[in-house]
């Protein structure tokens, strides 16, 4: 019994309920927990990840930035259960969800949706997309993919040349889908602190190769 009310102890700690969910803003309580889940899973890290996704979608860094302005909105309105999805993936789904426009994420949301939206075909004569639609938007999908790997190869490439290997271990893990900074440095054999203090090298490398890729210039701080 004690076992079970730890285990329901735990979820009820890492699942945290979006203001959606709840009806009301979240409490001084609430967003104190919701912040240390976010610190624990490396939210800037996958912050990063997702705004180089919503700059490949909007291709300019201030529509990027005013996505991702929306998608933490989103994520807090939303929620955020670390045993359902990792904190990057929730945050790319949701880039992609509000760039899109869709209200659901889910598949079975989808196929709900498609097949009203076939219904009001029949019965009021709304256009469905059409398969040049959908070949388009599966076309962005992929584009964003191969964007994103070459994204990540930069950075690799970025922290080779520096001789990072804590970021470059946290690259590996991520890739993994292994957000919690503790697990990276148990597997490493690294204390945790070192991954914490990995997370201003690597924004700067990624503020770096987006520079880059504006022709702008990168200024070092001193």
């Amino acid at each position: 019994m004690i076992g079970w009310l730890s285990a329901m102890a735990v979820v009820a700690i890492l699942a945290v309920l979006g203001t959606d969910r709840l009806g009301r803003p979240l409490n001084d309580e609430e967003k104190k927990r919701f912040g240390a889940l976010l610190r624990e899973h490396d939210y800037p890290g996958a912050r990063l990840v997702a705004l180089r996704f919503a700059h490949k979608l909007s291709r300019t860094p201030v529509r990027a930035q005013d996505l991702m302005g929306r998608v933490d909105l989103r994520l807090v309105r939303a929620g955020w259960d670390p045993a359902e999805v990792s904190l990057v993936r929730r945050l790319c789904r949701l880039v992609w969800s509000e760039w899109t426009h869709a209200a659901e994420e889910t598949e079975a949301a989808r196929k709900a949706e498609e097949g009203f939206l076939r219904e009001m075909q029949m019965t009021e004569g709304l256009a469905i997309p059409s398969v040049e639609q959908r070949a388009a938007e599966h076309e962005t999908r992929t584009e964003a993919q191969t964007y994103a790997k070459a994204q990540i190869e930069k950075l690799r490439a970025a922290f080779e040349k520096a001789g990072d290997v804590v970021n470059l271990l946290w690259l590996d893990y991520s890739l993994e889908d292994e957000t919690d900074l503790k697990k990276m440095a148990a597997r490493s054999s690294r204390d945790v602190t070192e991954f914490y203090a990995a997370a201003k090298r690597r924004k700067r490398a990624v503020q770096r190769i987006l520079a880059e890729e504006r022709g702008a210039s990168f200024e070092e701080d001193s």
